[in-house]
């Protein structure tokens, strides 16, 4: 149905990390806590709030596009 007008479906490995964006995200807040290495539990939560300001629409852009690459590389696809 959907692909009547025009949109092609991407069918996933729901298990892959690489075809999953939010794993950037995951990864660049993994790499925040272990820089700032909070020890209670009011620091986390501190460290993960500026975090969370400090994603911006280019981040989200920024891992979008690589998740893109990826697949279409992997999938041997050309990009137009």
């Amino acid at each position: 149905m959907i692909e009547s007008v025009g949109v092609t479906v991407i069918c996933l490995s729901p298990s892959s990390p690489d075809f999953n964006p939010i794993e950037l995200w995951w990864s660049q807040l993994k790499s925040f806590l272990l820089t700032f290495a909070p020890t209670t539990t009011e620091m986390v939560d501190t460290v993960i709030s500026v975090a969370l300001n400090l994603m911006n629409p280019t981040h989200l852009k920024n891992w979008f596009t690589n998740w893109l690459l990826l697949y279409f590389i992997t999938a041997g696809t050309a990009i137009y």
